[in-house]
């Protein structure tokens, strides 16, 4: 029976992979390869030879970071704001910012902090399911929004940073102020490049205020087109929407 010493025993008399392979019955090198790895070896082109496989080590999670997991795993729908206090943060925004600076993020589909490796591939990070982009997205659609007005809008959220930085700060004052608006009509995807300090910051808003990155986008949307020139045709959108509900 062939055992990692009689490879090592004819590495060192020179022989190469592929004798020893041919030697004991392989059709192939790979195959010596997975023999090897499986007792714990591995290749190393450096040192010509096979050598153990050492394991990374799994970063240990921190103990704080292991309660606020616990928390919701415990209560997945549970009020942030609660769990937060009752671990000794200021709010739950608070609580967002630690666990983000130790490298986890709000998942929907897990309802739970995890590891930013894992949710690549999932929405981006908020408070709640975006179920009307989903749906747009499956149907295929996509809308680019135009360069002129994506820099504009861009330009009025960053000229209004600090601003939107203390109602982050207040969020107990500051998220029963945030408006929300329903409008009428079929939803589509819209493509937009944020700079990664806007990104982060609305992500944070939006778990802390509870709310889906696209009710702040839209509501953001919607008081900038109020305030330029589109008042009416809002207000006539939003009347619209009333006046169906009521019949």
């Amino acid at each position: 029976m062939l055992r990692p010493e009689d490879v090592f025993q004819h590495l060192a008399e020179g022989k190469t992979r592929d004798e020893i392979a041919q030697m004991v019955g392989y059709k192939a090198r790979r195959y010596l390869d997975q023999f090897m790895m499986r007792r714990g070896y591995r290749w190393s082109d450096e040192k010509a030879t096979y050598v153990q496989r050492v394991e990374p080590k799994k970063k240990r999670r921190g103990q704080k970071v292991a309660r606020v997991i616990e928390a919701f795993q415990v209560e997945p729908y549970g009020d942030p704001k609660r769990i937060a206090e009752a671990l000794g943060f200021a709010s739950a925004f608070e609580m967002a910012q630690y666990m983000q600076a130790h490298g986890y993020l709000w998942s929907n589909t897990a309802r739970n902090y995890v590891t930013q490796d894992r949710t690549q591939g999932e929405e981006p990070p908020s408070a709640e399911p975006d179920n009307a982009r989903q749906a747009a997205s499956n149907e295929g659609e996509s809308v680019s929004l135009p360069l002129g007005d994506a820099l504009e809008l861009l330009g009025m959220l960053v000229k209004h940073r600090m601003k939107l930085e203390r109602l982050l700060l207040h969020t107990e004052q500051g998220a029963t102020d945030v408006p929300r608006y329903t409008i009428p009509g079929f939803s589509v995807v819209k493509s937009l490049h944020l700079s990664v300090e806007l990104d982060r910051l609305l992500r944070t808003a939006s778990q802390a205020w509870r709310m889906s990155q696209r009710e702040i986008l839209e509501a953001a949307v919607i008081e900038f087109l109020r305030k330029h020139g589109y008042d009416n045709v809002i207000q006539g959108l939003l009347t619209n929407r009333k006046q169906e509900r009521t019949s």
